[in-house]
């Protein structure tokens, strides 16, 4: 089918906007900045509302992600709960949750993405297939991997004497230098 210039188009144009439905609560805020200055944060919004990763956790699942701040080195596993519900959230895949979990205590948690996940397993991530972005897997594999993949960093750290806090960083460099160009579309680093 060959491609059809909007000039070309015989239809109204403007019925197009009644099926408009793209980040259906940030689109709104941003369209009513008149008088507004930018600030930092606006402008993240605004790239994030772009490329389309705009993710909205309310103050319940705030406080929520808040309550791991309080776990000791070890007890990864006591996030379970509030892993599977930003699991859920629109927009959360694996690699955004973790980072989640990461800033709120990095000497429990760190990031899993493609780089990290192939420099400790020497093999590609397994929630994305190559080329796309279009995530896949069972949640409850992806909540097992992780907590596994954290129980392997342990291991690492102790072993090769690393830091906990900082071992994803580590090991996102080690594999951009060591490894081959990830294939497609580099997840969430």
């Amino acid at each position: 089918m060959p491609t059809i210039k909007a000039s070309d188009f015989n239809g109204d144009l403007s019925d197009f906007l009644k099926d408009y439905k793209y980040q259906q609560k940030l689109t709104p805020k941003l369209d009513d900045l008149e008088g507004v200055k930018l600030s930092p944060e606006l402008v993240n919004e605004i790239v994030l509302w772009k490329v389309n990763r705009y993710v909205l956790l309310d103050v319940d699942q705030l406080h929520r992600l808040d309550t791991v701040a309080t776990l000791k080195p070890g007890e990864h596993r006591k996030a379970l709960a509030i892993l599977e519900e930003l699991l859920g959230v629109p927009g959360v895949d694996l690699p955004m949750a973790s980072t989640f979990l990461r800033f709120r205590n990095p000497s429990v948690f760190q990031i899993i993405d493609g780089h990290v996940y192939r420099a400790v397993y020497g093999e590609k991530y397994p929630f994305r297939p190559s080329g796309s972005k279009k995530t896949f897997g069972d949640k409850n594999k992806k909540i097992v991997a992780y907590f596994d993949y954290l129980d392997k960093l342990i291991e690492l750290c102790n072993r090769k004497t690393l830091t906990f806090g900082t071992v994803d960083r580590l090991l996102y460099k080690f594999d951009k230098q060591e490894n081959d160009k990830l294939k497609g579309t580099e997840p969430d680093t």
